[in-house]
């Protein structure tokens, strides 16, 4: 079921989006896994379009787009706007398309991880409107998925790792800690399972997978992202600092594990 707050999300971008253009609306992230977090998760959408669009419906799409934030401003409605044909190849075909990342549309815009968007439609999307998602014959291939998660996990989160080890009061605050904690975790979980899952969906898992050691840390990101009117209180109240060093060293550990991983 998608949560209200989703629905009115996407009833307003379809009523402002150009007419004729849009043919189908559907939802992954967090929706899609059933662990849409209010305050915290974005509406992470992909729009299938009736032709490539020319200058005049990109500005439309823009100012649709105005308009969504404009009627939501406490939800960041992003995505991508593709043809069916562009889904049925690998993501490294699609042509730059206009695409809106925490609230930025771009005309052309490059969709960095386009392989992920693939996969978690084709495996949890929800339709919006539109055909089924499974007639729309979405590209897959767990060998290329498992690449580009271990890629991700050597480039980005390694050097995340390092900095957090010289630095680990980057990971002190609520949010670094969340980030970095269940944002590690998550790919980590995918290469080791072969499922992809939530943020939660990895924190809860690594309680079960990881070391005791990290357990603390795990749980305190798990707070920080469904407690959002904090009404538990933190592990780390007292020792900031110690809340840094444990993110530090999940973060640098995950990274060793996963990328050794072959």
């Amino acid at each position: 079921m998608i949560p209200a707050a989703v629905e009115e999300v996407c009833a307003t971008f379809l009523r402002v989006a150009p007419p004729d253009l849009v043919t189908g609306l559907y939802l992954r992230g967090g929706t899609g896994f059933g662990e849409w977090v209010p305050g915290q998760s974005d509406v992470d959408f992909v729009a299938t379009l009736a032709h490539r669009p020319d200058g005049a419906a990109v500005e439309a799409l823009r100012v649709a787009h105005e308009q969504v934030a404009a009627a939501h401003p406490d939800v960041a409605f992003d995505g991508v706007h593709v043809l069916v044909a562009d889904l049925a190849d690998p993501p490294a075909d699609c042509p730059d398309v206009p695409i809106v990342l925490g609230r930025l549309f771009e005309g052309e815009g490059v969709l960095h991880e386009a392989v992920v968007v693939w996969h978690e439609l084709a495996w949890h999307g929800v339709q919006v409107c539109g055909p089924p998602i499974a007639e729309l014959g979405v590209w897959t291939s767990q060998e290329v998925l498992l690449a580009f998660t271990r890629d991700n996990l050597d480039t980005y989160w390694r050097g995340s790792a390092e900095a957090l080890t010289a630095m680990p009061s980057e990971g002190a605050g609520e949010e670094g800690c969340c980030w970095c904690v269940l944002g590690v975790t998550r790919l980590h979980h995918l290469l080791v399972t072969g499922e992809m899952t939530t943020k939660s969906g990895a924190g809860r898992w690594g309680l079960s997978a990881y070391p005791e050691r990290f357990h603390r840390v795990l749980r305190e990101a798990l707070r920080i992202r469904e407690d959002i009117h904090r009404v538990e209180g933190s592990e780390y109240a007292d020792d900031r600092a110690a809340r840094g060093r444990d993110t530090a060293e999940l973060t640098a550990w995950v990274v060793a594990q996963g990328t050794e991983e072959q």
